[in-house]
């Protein structure tokens, strides 16, 4: 049975804290940038620029924010990082030790493109590839005593069976327990997986193959509202936002008809072959989403829309707006909505190399930059923003 959960915060005031830090990974550079932006001034700054073996194109924290994973980008055979995070100074923000890279198992030739960290025990991270043979993904063990470091053993190798498999993102139900979902952009579809509480290892329970008839979706990532009632996901190839719904059965797996609820990310009459549509996440306080296009060529510029979501919930009530950034986006343009108000999110460009903070209007029908840093680093940053803060 579906757990429903109790969302009294939706409409609650921001919780502004001054001071918040923030974490960036890069494509091709092995550097984990460490930044603050202080929500009173608007003042985006580097504190820290943290040397480490590889490039990381995503970066994620654990729950307790102990250890940092990452993907190694541009390593073959393919492979995945952990990085110890301790407090660190009061300037300096949290200071990261690296702890391994582990090759991803299986027999495929992709590159790691996404890591998911589990949000109960076993405490087991999650790995799938992109390019050439991307079918396979990797569940890696970790030691607990050691501040969730991956610890080099391989819990489950699988593959994804669809043809022109691979897997660019995954999320947790926020309302089942050990359930999770899975954007297949080459197969365009959507995958449920049950997690055994005990080892970690993952069952495929459902696949959702979305309907030809609609033109090739390309699910990059995928956003599950708290209450279980939606998914929200966001399509590469045609630059859209579509939303389904979950059925009332054991998984909660994704219904097809809801498909047919879905917002562009481009404006009328834009080719949605020249853009490949980045992000979807539910801001902090989980009445609205957040979402980010980019253009292929450098001379074009990406979007940034918000939606507004029904408390009851999670439907999407209306997209607020579609606001150009400052450049395509390059291998980014990856929003992230920041933990402590719904009006703000960072957003990474990989063209020029920085990262800007965005603040909706008051009446979240436009938004604004407020900070902008750049980080040019010769073409490796910026990849995703992890708030740690």
């Amino acid at each position: 049975m579906r757990i429903f959960l109790s969302l009294v915060a939706f409409w609650a005031p921001a919780i502004l804290a001054a001071t918040h830090y923030m974490l960036v990974g890069t494509f091709s550079t092995n550097s984990i940038y460490t930044l603050t932006f202080d929500d009173e001034t608007n003042q985006l700054t580097e504190v820290a620029n943290t040397s480490t073996p590889v490039g990381s194109s995503w970066l994620t924290l654990s729950k307790d924010k102990r250890t940092l994973y990452g993907t190694a980008w541009d390593v073959q055979p393919a492979a995945f990082v952990s990085y110890a995070v301790a407090a660190g100074k009061d300037d300096d923000g949290p200071a990261l030790t690296h702890q391994a890279t582990v090759q991803a198992g299986g027999n495929c030739t992709g590159s790691a493109i996404s890591v998911l960290a589990a949000i109960d025990p076993p405490w087991t991270v999650y790995g799938n590839l992109y390019y050439l043979d991307a079918r396979c993904a990797t569940v890696f063990s970790v030691d607990a005593a050691n501040a969730g470091a991956l610890d080099g053993g391989i819990v489950q190798t699988y593959t994804y069976d669809l043809p022109g498999s691979a897997v660019h993102g995954m999320t947790w139900s926020a309302a089942m327990a050990n359930v999770v979902y899975s954007a297949d952009t080459g197969g365009n579809a959507i995958w449920t997986h049950s997690r055994d509480g005990g080892t970690g290892a993952l069952t495929p329970v459902g696949k959702l193959v979305l309907p030809a008839e609609r033109g090739h979706c390309g699910p990059r990532h995928i956003a599950a509202h708290p209450l279980g009632v939606y998914l929200y996901v966001v399509c590469e190839a045609s630059s859209k936002i579509i939303q389904l719904r979950l059925n009332e059965d054991e998984f909660a797996t994704p219904n097809a008809t809801a498909a047919d609820k879905e917002w562009p990310l481009l404006r009328d009459g834009e080719d949605p072959a020249d853009f490949w549509a980045d992000e979807v996440l539910i801001s902090a306080l989980g009445g609205f989403m957040w979402a980010s296009n980019r253009a292929h060529e450098t001379g074009r510029r990406g979007y940034v829309s918000v939606f507004t979501l029904q408390s009851e919930d999670g439907d999407v009530e209306a997209q607020m707006f579609l606001q150009e950034t400052a450049t395509s986006g390059g291998f980014a343009n990856a929003v992230a909505p920041s933990p402590f108000d719904d009006r703000v999110a960072a957003l990474t460009e990989n063209v020029t190399g920085s990262v800007e903070i965005w603040r909706t209007a008051d009446d979240y029908r436009s938004a604004s930059v407020v900070a902008h840093l750049d980080l040019p680093d010769g073409g490796g940053c910026c990849a995703n923003v992890v708030w740690y803060s």
